[in-house]
């Protein structure tokens, strides 16, 4: 049987088209028919994989032309969660924030509906709901397409749990809603999260226990849950215990699948990353090598180019023996509090330093390449070092797939559980988070240190650590709101609110403002934010 890879390629021959989120109710257009695709099951299977891979690719041609949706800019949902999750965080500097349309999501100042890269999250994540939609409602539940469905309704799933993550409010459509032109319900983000755990809860009981690589099974579920309850006492704006105990209940399912850490923490984000199923359960294979014939500038080719850097010839030699790239973008650099939260053993230190000060004194604005550190983190090398065909601006993408779900994450995700009140745990919270501590080569954590409390945030040492294990994996912006760290002035960082010593954030950045043209097309929708 093909893989999910490989059945992409083809699917993406079949261009489907979303104008806004008020046509949700609507079948995607295809050049062939609703009919023709879901008269067999190979038809089923390009659908399918078309679900999977809108998450990465946003066109049917070279570096997303054709876009799927128009009258966006043609970049990928990926590429806009990564900015939403990164930018406005103590991760990263943009370089290019004004011409990229990034200052306002930079400094948590001026935030507003206009701004393409919130517009590029919420419709690509739209579209994937109403691709899943769409397959849903053409499928059976019994045989190989019964167990697609199900893997339709995980991506459903996982698009809803990145919107309610972003938004206050988002409008809520499934299978069940009538085809034709209406206005969909608007659910708040508690509903939209009780909706993803109920479907997430089924779907660990539905999904096989093994399935090809690149496509959910029960563990991918699972590891999902394991995220969104322990998030959910945001989402709800609850106390949580009962969410916290299912975090732990579905942590200790993941484990039943037999993963376990990989050894060389480095290996986790290169060119030959397909090989450490060991440890990540779910990723997004990117096709963009060109194997499939469809390029693109999004996923971890974005994350690889935007770590290159040209300020020195020093930097530039690390782009090509490190980093495997001749293409640099110079997209970001780390934030002082990136590079200065690890320890020199850490096998997670993953910058390049040398002529480099830690700190980015220049204006946000002013394009300074020249200042703090380098990533390294994600790049185009094998496992022993070489680089067989380096990204350039002519011929190669990135091999690299994209990871999203890693047992680390589901680790710590327990433990955070444990400590605020969770139970039925198998282990304590400090063996689960010194468990990932020892793979990094750094000392274990006392108690004391995993309960600290610091300038007023509890479990300090543990949002720490996990900004060493998911630097880049647009996670952060997620965990500083969850322990009240991101809006306020408890916490700050380089350039938070626009001012370099780090000021305080607005409460309703805790939220993206909904895109203007979506409240102008759909009359239902309000913003209770902005």
């Amino acid at each position: 049987m093909k893989t999910i890879r490989y059945i992409a390629a083809a699917a993406l021959s079949a261009t489907m088209m979303l104008a806004s989120c008020d046509e949700l109710d609507q079948y995607p257009k295809m050049e062939t028919s609703s009919a023709d695709v879901y008269s067999s099951t190979d038809g089923y299977k390009q659908a399918l994989a078309k679900i999977y891979a809108a998450y990465v690719i946003r066109g049917n041609e070279f570096n997303g032309g054709s876009a799927d949706l128009k009258g966006e800019d043609p970049y990928f949902c990926s590429r806009s969660c990564f900015n939403l999750q990164e930018c406005g965080t103590d991760e990263i500097v943009f370089t290019w924030a004004v011409s990229d349309e990034l200052l306002e999501i930079s400094t948590l100042k001026g935030l507003n509906g206009q701004s393409k890269w919130i517009a590029g999250a919420y419709y690509s994540l739209y579209y994937i709901v109403t691709l899943a939609n769409d397959f849903i409602r053409n499928c059976g539940d019994d045989g190989e397409i019964g167990q697609m469905k199900n893997e339709a309704r995980f991506m459903r799933a996982f698009a809803y749990s990145q919107i309610m993550d972003f938004w206050p409010v988002g409008a809520f459509v499934t299978e069940k809603d009538p085809i034709g032109a209406y206005e969909p319900e608007i659910a708040t983000r508690s509903k939209i999260c009780e909706y993803v755990i109920s479907e997430l809860e089924d779907l660990v009981e539905k999904l096989p226990a093994q399935n090809e690589q690149y496509r959910a099974n029960k563990y991918v579920a699972a590891a999902l849950l394991s995220r969104v309850c322990l998030n959910a006492p945001v989402y709800t704006e609850t106390d949580g215990k009962e969410y916290y105990d299912k975090c732990i209940k579905y942590s200790e399912v993941v484990y039943e699948g037999g993963y376990s850490l990989e050894n060389d923490f480095v290996k986790l984000f290169n060119a030959e990353n397909s090989k450490r199923t060991n440890e990540i359960i779910f990723s997004f294979y990117t096709g963009q090598d060109g194997s499939n014939g469809n390029p693109a500038c999004g996923s971890t080719t974005m994350i690889i180019c935007g770590e290159c850097n040209e300020a020195s010839d020093a930097a530039k030699a690390n782009n090509t023996d490190v980093l495997g790239c001749t293409w640099a973008w110079q997209l970001f650099r780390a934030r002082k509090e990136a590079a200065q939260r690890f320890e020199g053993s850490d096998k997670r230190n993953l910058f390049f330093t040398e002529g480099r000060p830690i700190a980015n004194v220049s204006s946000i604005d002013q394009k300074s390449s020249g200042e703090g550190y380098v990533f390294t983190k994600f790049r185009h090398t094998n496992d022993d070092g070489s680089v067989t065909d380096p990204i350039t601006d002519k011929k190669y993408f990135s091999k690299v797939d994209l990871p999203i779900l890693r047992l680390s994450e589901v680790y710590l995700n327990e433990a955070e559980a444990i400590l605020r009140g969770g139970t039925g745990a198998s282990k304590s919270a400090l063996e689960l988070v010194n468990q990932v501590r020892t793979r990094a080569g750094v000392g274990a954590f006392s108690q004391a240190d995993l309960e600290a409390t610091t300038n007023g945030i509890q479990y300090w040492n543990l949002l720490e650590e996990r900004g060493r294990e998911f630097m880049l994996e647009s996670l952060r912006r997620t965990d500083l709101i969850r322990f009240d760290a991101y809006v306020g002035d408890k916490y700050s960082w380089e350039w938070k609110g626009g001012v370099y010593s780090g000021g305080s954030a607005d409460a309703k950045f805790k939220f993206f403002p909904l895109p203007v043209a979506e409240l102008s097309a759909n009359s239902a929708l309000y913003d209770p934010n902005y």
